[in-house]
């Protein structure tokens, strides 16, 4: 079955991020129309899940058409990337759709080291704004108030995240 274009519908999701011992860890997630898709990941120990980064960082920034606007639109991850596995190239993700930029000043945001102890907040935004700078999507307002502040948020969900351990679950909703 071909994968299926990106087409905006402006549906919300909510998004559980699961846990597991002795699996790789799940997110599931539930459209408001019902349809609902899932995939694992490989676990990030105590640290914040790369996708979970990318639903904060989404919804701090208004981001509509980055990684989980187009998962709560219809985009299938799991079928995305194992076709991108298969075809390789330059064209590899095309099922998340023509206009990736937003796509990628998401992942510029959610890519960055928010947790690395020894960049310090002046560090990060610099690193921050060549990253931003690089996707050819508009830039969101950022400081040396705003990383901080971003910062306290993801330790919070982390803490929150390292409590479900062994097993444990964390929902969200998107947007």
């Amino acid at each position: 079955m071909p994968l299926l274009p990106y087409a905006r519908t402006g549906t919300t999701v909510q998004i559980t991020f699961v846990r597991h011992p002795d699996a790789p860890d799940r997110i599931y997630v539930v459209r408001d129309d019902g349809t609902e898709v899932s995939w694992s990941f490989p676990s990030y120990g105590e640290g914040l899940p790369h996708d979970l980064v990318h639903l904060l960082l989404e919804r701090r920034f208004g981001l509509r058409q980055g990684f989980w606007g187009r998962v709560a639109d219809g985009v299938d991850v799991a079928r995305i990337n194992a076709a991108a596995n298969r075809e390789g190239g330059k064209g590899k993700y095309a099922g998340f759709g023509d206009d990736l930029r937003e796509l990628y000043l998401a992942e510029a945001l959610a890519g960055a080291p928010w947790s690395l102890a020894e960049l310090d907040d002046a560090a990060l935004l610099q690193m921050l704004h060549a990253q931003v700078s690089s996707t050819g999507a508009p830039a969101p307002a950022l400081s040396v108030a705003l990383v901080t502040e971003i910062r306290a948020e993801l330790e919070a969900v982390r803490q929150r995240w390292r409590a479900q351990a062994p097993k444990g679950a964390l929902r969200f909703e998107f947007p």
